[in-house]
């Protein structure tokens, strides 16, 4: 993984976690608590599945024969 892979990572990683999580605490502090915990973890399951896709899931991870 390159520096510019890395920071994209981290980027994605990021997001998902801290953009979620204020339109959560939105809706939560308008009155609309289950919209906003459905949001947040539609919002982090999404970004795990993109991560994983993305990142993880071309790795290969056999060890040695």
């Amino acid at each position: 993984m390159g520096g510019g892979e890395k920071l994209r990572f981290g980027a994605a990683l990021a997001a998902g976690v801290i953009v979620p999580g204020f339109l959560k605490y939105g809706f939560t502090s308008i009155g609309y608590e289950a919209l906003g915990t459905a949001v947040w973890v539609s919002g982090y399951l999404t970004a795990i599945l993109a991560i994983w896709y993305v990142w993880i899931r071309p790795l290969d991870l056999q060890g040695a024969t």
